[in-house]
């Protein structure tokens, strides 16, 4: 059931440290419901996917030690063509560090366009589990 004649779409993204399965989805929408709000919207409640997208400075701190790709600019990284990918290990408003297999690259932030996890899943070493 959807919101009523005009009303909008709520969209809620859930992410969770460990895992995001369907079960979680429907109690996030159940609590929805249960607070009225799909009453008044039309609900959808979904999950970044194994890969998520970074885009904000919590994002990349929260992506440090796992395997990340960034789409740049081109030109904005010597050396590294239109992407860079490896460990990232260190992120900062203005710039992220990533180990690549070639050595260790600074990119700054203002360089990159697009910015995902490659393996959502990293130990507490920050070794990629998947």
């Amino acid at each position: 059931m959807g919101g009523s004649g005009g009303s909008g779409v709520l969209s809620v993204v859930i992410a969770h440290p460990e895992r995001v399965d369907h079960e979680l989805c429907v109690r996030v929408t159940r609590v929805l419901d249960d607070a009225g709000l799909r009453d008044r919207y039309a609900v959808e409640v979904s999950s970044p996917g194994p890969e998520p997208p970074l885009r904000v400075t919590r994002h990349f701190l929260e992506a440090v030690g796992c395997q990340v790709k960034l789409t740049v600019a081109a030109g904005a990284v010597p050396g590294a063509g239109k992407s860079v990918s490896g460990v990232l290990t260190e992120a900062t408003e203005e710039s992220l560090t990533v180990d690549t297999p070639t050595g260790v690259v600074v990119v700054p932030r203002d360089a990159v366009r697009r910015a995902r996890m490659v393996k959502a899943e990293c130990d507490d070493d920050g070794r990629s589990l998947t």
